[in-house]
């Protein structure tokens, strides 16, 4: 073996000795776990109006909202999130999936149509999420999760208004765990589609 390759020989080792640290150090971090929202959404006694359709929009959301972590703003009112939790997507595609949802349950619409269909539709509905994130008031105790929505109700024909209002809601969390925190958003977001779904019919 000639000098100089005798050594490279240690340090070519030492590297890849690091790169095998490495890798054992990347495999103690968590995995990212992935939460679904499946809020309960009451019916809308509003019956179905002759071919009266509906489609939910592209959701607009307020600046840092447009991710999949789950967020959560301190007592400071700095805007985080929880560590390796994640919805399935990202908010605006996670709104616009329940809202679509609750307006199909509803039956106030004999079609409900999501942003990316080609498909026309007699009514748009339009949301846009100023809040969707757990608050802490004091830290270390159960948060309440918070869902503050902008929505407008539009009819396509002619683009004319037909509606605007927010919703807003809120839902204690039991307890400061993930669990806890994701049921809370589940009841506060159900109760946010249920009133908008509710709004939105009575445009009609």
């Amino acid at each position: 073996m000639t000098r100089s390759a005798w050594l490279a020989a240690p340090a070519f080792c030492g590297l890849a000795l690091l790169s095998g640290c490495g890798s054992l150090l990347g495999s103690r971090e968590s995995a990212p776990v992935t939460y679904v929202l499946r809020p309960s959404v009451a019916a809308v006694a509003v019956p179905a109006t002759g071919t009266k359709s509906l489609q939910v929009q592209r959701v607009v959301v307020a600046p840092g909202y447009a991710r999949d972590e789950i967020l959560r703003t301190e007592p400071d009112r700095r805007l985080g999130q929880y560590a390796s939790s994640r919805w399935p997507d990202a908010l605006p595609a996670v709104v616009e999936r329940l809202a679509v949802d609750a307006a199909r349950g509803s039956g106030a619409w004999s079609v409900v149509h999501d942003a990316a269909a080609p498909l026309p539709a007699t009514e748009l509905l339009r949301l846009t999420v100023r809040r969707f994130d757990a608050e802490y008031t004091v830290e270390g105790r159960a948060p309440t999760v918070r869902v503050v929505i902008d929505a407008t109700v539009s009819r396509r024909s002619d683009r004319a208004l037909l509606s605007a209002f927010t919703v807003e809601t809120s839902a204690q969390a039991a307890d400061d765990r993930m669990s806890a925190i994701v049921a809370a958003f589940d009841e506060a977001a159900g109760v946010a589609m249920e009133r908008i779904t509710r709004q939105a019919a009575a445009a009609q």
